[in-house]
């Protein structure tokens, strides 16, 4: 079974917004607070009625509410009616017993619903509660109850829900978090049904024998001999009751080492790998903070590769800040939380592919940055950040102005990764020799109106170096000043002869070429640590050039 629509009413940061999925991986991104964590916390609630791994019935806490819904309630009359509430709907794929019209789309559907609201039986009580509307400060959460329906308009518990969903996330080993509950949840997952029972069997029997052994006899022979405390025997004894299970009393160990104190890195990955190869009861749908999370590059690789062989006949969501995950699992699932929901699985095919074998370039940041240069090389960055600063004061990455260099997979792929998000992107370019053709013609191709393009309209000033020489070609001094910068000690020695036009070709040439990139970077890194005074071409100006 796989969700293939949520919905959320004034759950924390969203106040009525619907999710759509894919049914087999969705990589959930987005920047710091913008409701990755939360979209995962709504699916648990609706899927296993718990929140944070808790039963919902304790957790029911105004950090479930939308500040505005909220805020509205507060600052308006406070009558019983106005009231906010909590709507999780789940439309599911695979579960005909679920089926009916009981949702708030009326739709005759598969799904689930978990709705948070004030419990009418308080009436009395929320009436006394309010006799001073102005004292009141809070959202009275106290009063609040849930129900969780199916959309056949029955009642769901934990077993006829019909749909299993695991949350992977390693902040649960935290104590407040109930780390023992929440580690032996994972091994019960990854267990079959004989086993567990096998497991559960063998325990009790293993504590009944507890009250058999000598030293806890003669303990008991000793307590309480005068029947101070009670007249009735008094005994230290194992729990043998048959609700109590292996799970309340077993720990998982590694290399015998307790599971909570290994580190978190191996935490992260034997969590994830458990829940991956369930064999027994197949969990639908598998939840997994930030993987690449304490992890070194390899042991990511390792894992991502588990989780591509393991997921067949499973949904998984994952959060992520790495650009690797969403590469290697494959860019098109990727879901964005960035103001509205954009989902990339229209991405170009090529793309898809390119990156799924060259994962290991940074495509996160021009998902995610609100102001992007793209450039062609490590040259052309550095000179940028240096126009930059020395406008600004300060680097552009520190108003959000991210430069990007598309080296190894080019402009293209990255483009393309840019054009569903309808972000500004600029770009500076090379014309190669042929503005028209590689400048005009080639941005044509993309007929998208966010992408803007820098670069010399004189052909003869092909790429950075040229079009650099050119505005510092005035006369002999000022360009001069600039071979100075540019070039090395020995090199300018060599350059310092002949004329201005002698010397301007000079230094053209000494960037000509495949095998001068070294000297471009080196000539950039000058360039970006000089405190005199050089003339940039225009373009490079305008590129940078955020004022308007």
């Amino acid at each position: 079974m796989t969700i293939k629509k949520l919905r959320l009413l004034n759950f924390k940061k969203f106040q009525d917004q619907t999710f759509e999925f894919n049914n087999d991986i969705n990589i959930v991104v987005g920047d710091n607070e913008s409701g990755k964590s939360s979209l995962l916390e709504a699916i648990e609630v609706v899927l296993n009625g718990c929140y944070r791994g808790k039963p919902l019935r304790s957790e029911l806490t105004t950090e479930l509410f939308n500040n505005d819904c909220i805020k509205a309630y507060l600052f308006g009359n406070k009558s019983q009616e106005t009231l906010p509430e909590i709507l999780v709907e789940a439309y599911l794929e695979g579960g005909p017993n679920l089926k009916g019209d009981n949702n708030s789309k009326k739709q005759d559907t598969e799904g689930l619903f978990v709705r948070i609201f004030f419990d009418p039986e308080l009436a009395d009580a929320y009436a006394s509660f309010i006799e001073n509307p102005d004292s009141v400060s809070t959202l009275p959460v106290e009063m609040y109850t849930f129900e969780w329906f199916s959309f056949a308009w029955n009642r769901v518990n934990q077993h006829n829900k019909g749909i299993n969903c695991l949350f992977v996330d390693a902040s649960r080993l935290h104590p407040t978090y109930g780390r023992t509950q929440y580690i032996n949840g994972i091994i019960s997952a990854a267990l079959e049904k004989n086993d567990r029972t096998t497991l559960n069997l063998n325990y009790r029997q293993l504590k009944a024998k507890f009250d058999e052994e000598d030293a806890v006899v003669a303990i008991n022979d000793n307590l309480d001999t005068a029947n101070e405390i009670t007249q009735k025997s008094l005994k230290v004894t194992a729990d043998i009751a048959s609700t109590t299970s292996w799970e309340s009393g077993l720990q998982l160990a590694v290399d015998d080492v307790s599971f909570n104190q290994i580190g978190k890195g191996e935490q992260n990955q034997i969590q994830i790998k458990l829940a991956l190869q369930n064999k027994a009861q197949d969990m639908d749908v598998i939840m997994v903070e930030e993987p690449e999370n304490h992890l070194s590059h390899i042991n990511l690789v390792q894992l991502i590769s588990s989780i591509e062989k393991k997921n067949q006949g499973k949904q998984i969501f994952l959060t992520t800040h790495s650009s690797y995950v969403l590469n290697k699992l494959s860019i098109d699932k990727l879901c964005l939380l960035a103001g509205s929901y954009t989902r990339f699985k229209e991405l170009d095919a090529k793309t898809v592919k390119t990156l799924k074998r060259f994962p290991g370039h940074d495509t996160l940041r021009v998902i995610l940055a609100q102001k992007v240069i793209l450039v062609e090389g490590p040259s052309d960055e550095l000179v940028l950040k240096k126009i930059y600063l020395d406008k600004y004061k300060c680097l552009p990455e520190e108003n959000g102005i991210d430069i990007i260099v598309v080296r190894g997979i080019g402009f293209k792929n990255y483009l393309n990764i840019a054009k569903p998000i309808k972000h500004p992107v600029r770009i500076v370019k090379d014309n190669d020799g042929d503005y028209q053709k590689n400048i005009t013609e080639w941005l044509e191709k993309y007929e998208d109106d966010t992408f803007s393009i820098f670069s010399p309209e004189d052909n003869s000033s092909y790429s950075l170096e040229p079009a650099l020489i050119e505005s510092n070609s005035d006369n002999v001094m000022k360009l001069d000043k600039l071979a100075a910068i540019m070039l090395s000690s020995q090199t300018y020695n060599k350059y310092n002869t002949g004329d201005l036009q002698a010397k301007n070709e000079f230094v053209k040439d000494w960037f000509k070429g495949e095998k001068t990139g070294g000297r471009k970077v080196d000539s950039a890194m000058r360039i970006f640590e000089n405190n005199e005074e050089i003339t940039f071409p225009d373009y490079l100006l305008e590129a940078v050039n955020f004022d308007d």
